[in-house]
């Protein structure tokens, strides 16, 4: 293809920056009803905006971490299939920012989070599938990680938007997988 890994990595880079920077500038200031304090409307408004950013925040930079794990193995030029999957990857990246406005303004539903979440699991899977061209071994954890966001889409009628916690289940369950392997 004619394409450095060097400079897809770089690319890579510069739009999952652009990415996390249109994400930081969806959270909004509160606006305070009559007789409602700075407090409550900070407490109603702002803070689940922060704590939807946080999410998706940490998940655009556990990709870019992943990426740069894959990019460290790549000698030369990308193949045709490795430039494709990384713009896949970064398209899904990009949508990001409008999965996560429309979930966190609107009130959450199977379609919100699907959309979401599911945006969450092909960016992923996407990945995981570029981690695939360049290792051929395919990883448990990718599609792991894709099956917990995916999870939240069933426990969101039950939840609401509380089924998003089940995203945090990867972290303990990582640290225990960790110990039962180090035995």
């Amino acid at each position: 293809m004619g394409v450095s890994s060097q400079r897809l990595e770089f690319f890579t880079d510069g739009v999952l920056a652009v990415a996390i920077t249109l994400l930081v500038l969806r959270i909004n200031p509160p606006n305070t009803e009559p007789g409602q304090s700075m407090w409550d409307a900070f407490n109603d408004q702002t803070v689940p905006q922060i704590a939807y950013f946080l999410i998706t925040f940490a998940v655009i930079v556990r990709l870019w971490q992943h990426h740069h794990d894959i990019f460290r193995r790549i000698t030369g030029d990308v193949t045709r299939l490795q430039m494709t999957l990384n713009m896949a990857c970064l398209a899904a990246v990009c949508l990001l920012p409008f999965g996560l406005e429309f979930y966190s303004t609107s009130a959450a539903s199977v379609l919100t989070t699907s959309i979401y979440a599911g945006l969450l699991a092909i960016a992923t899977l996407l990945m995981g599938w570029l981690d695939w061209t360049v290792t051929h071994q395919r990883s448990a954890q990718t599609f792991w990680v894709a099956g917990v966001f995916l999870l939240a889409i069933p426990l969101t009628p039950f939840l609401g938007s509380w089924a998003l916690l089940v995203w945090l289940v990867p972290i303990p369950a990582r640290r225990i997988a960790r110990r039962l392997v180090a035995r």
